[in-house]
C-alpha cells in the first residue's frame, strides 16, 4: 500500500472486522479476510509505563512516516472504562490531529473488565490491518504486564519508552520487558538528568549484552512534544526493518509465529472437547 491509502469502504470493513474479533465472533481470521492474505507489514511495537509520553510519540511518530509516503495502522490496547467497557483513550479522541488523514487508520481495544481473550485479540486484529495492506502497524501497549508482553509478541520491532527520574528500568527489569526490546527510547530528554539516565541504561544493556552474547540494542533519545529525536528514531526503526528483511529474521519471526498460533490453537480446541467430555459426562 506503499503511496496508496485505504478507501472508506475497506476501512469500515477492517473496523467492522476488528469488531467481530474482539467480540469473539472470529475463531479463523484468515478465514474471514475478504481483502489477501498477509501483505509483509513491519508490525512495531511501543511499550512503557503509563506516562512516559508513548501516544503523544506515536503521534508524531506516524507523522513522519506518512510523511516518508508509508500507510500506518495504529492498534492501541488501552485500559477499559468500567461503565461502559470501550477503551479510555477513545481512537478519535486521541491523535485527532490524523483524523482526516485516509491513509492512517487508528483503533484502540480495551479489556471489558478482563483480559481473558484480549492478547489473542489484538493479535488477529494485526493480522487483520496487515491484511489490509498498511506498511506499518503499530501496537501501543499501556503498561507492562503479561498481557501486554504477550501483544508484543506479534511484533518485528520492539520499541521500549522510558523516561528519566521515574525509575522506569529497575520496575522494566522487574517485569522482563528489557528482554523483549530490540531498541530503547528515552522521551522527555529534555530533562537535567537524561544523560545520567542514559549513561545507566545503556549500562544495563550492555551487561545484559554480554550475558545473552548478543548485540547491545541502540537508545534513541526524543521529546515528542517538539518532535526532536523522532526522525532519527524513525530512521533506526526502518534499519531493523531493512536489516531483518534482508537476513531472513522477518521470514524466521513470522514462522515462528505462526508455530506458536498454531500451538494455540490446537490446545484450545483440545481444552474445548475436554470441557465439553466432563459435560456430557455429568449430565449421563
Amino acid at each position: 500500500m506503499s503511496g496508496t491509502t485505504v478507501g472508506l469502504t475497506s476501512e469500515r470493513e477492517i473496523a467492522r472486522l476488528i469488531s467481530k474479533v474482539e467480540r469473539g465472533e472470529v475463531t479463523d481470521v484468515a478465514g474471514e479476510l475478504a481483502f489477501g492474505t498477509s501483505a509483509g507489514a513491519h508490525v512495531i511495537g511501543i511499550t512503557g509505563s503509563p506516562g512516559s509520553g508513548k501516544s503523544t510519540l506515536v503521534d508524531v511518530l506516524a507523522r513522519q512516516m506518512r510523511a516518508d509516503g508509508r500507510t500506518v495502522a495504529i492498534l492501541a490496547i488501552d485500559p477499559s472504562s468500567h461503565l461502559t467497557g470501550g477503551a479510555v483513550l477513545g481512537d478519535r479522541v486521541r491523535m485527532s490531529s490524523h483524523s482526516q488523514d485516509p491513509g492512517i487508520f487508528i483503533r484502540s481495544m480495551g479489556t471489558r473488565g478482563s483480559t481473558t481473550g484480549l492478547a489473542r485479540a489484538a493479535r488477529d486484529a494485526v493480522k487483520v490491518l496487515d491484511a489490509a495492506g498498511y506498511d506499518i502497524v503499530i501496537v501501543e501497549t499501556v503498561g507492562v504486564g503479561q498481557v501486554e508482553l504477550d501483544v508484543l509478541t506479534v511484533a518485528d520491532t520492539v520499541a521500549v519508552v522510558l523516561v528519566p527520574g521515574l525509575g522506569d528500568t529497575m520496575q522494566m527489569n522487574k517485569a522482563g520487558i528489557m528482554e523483549i526490546g530490540d531498541l530503547f527510547v528515552v522521551n522527555m530528554a529534555d530533562r537535567p538528568e537524561t544523560s545520567r539516565f542514559v549513561r545507566d541504561l545503556k549500562q544495563a544493556l550492555a551487561v545484559g549484552a554480554r550475558h545473552s552474547h548478543t548485540d547491545m540494542p541502540p537508545v534513541c533519545c526524543t521529546v515528542a512534544l517538539t518532535g526532536d529525536g523522532v526522525a532519527d528514531l524513525w530512521a533506526t526503526l526502518r534499519e531493523f526493518d531493512e536489516r531483518d528483511q534482508a537476513s531472513g529474521r522477518r521470514l524466521a519471526r513470522c514462522q515462528e509465529q505462526q508455530s506458536r498460533e498454531l500451538t494455540r490453537r490446537i490446545e484450545n480446541q483440545v481444552m474445548a472437547m475436554l470441557h465439553q467430555t466432563m459435560d456430557t459426562s455429568a449430565r449421563l
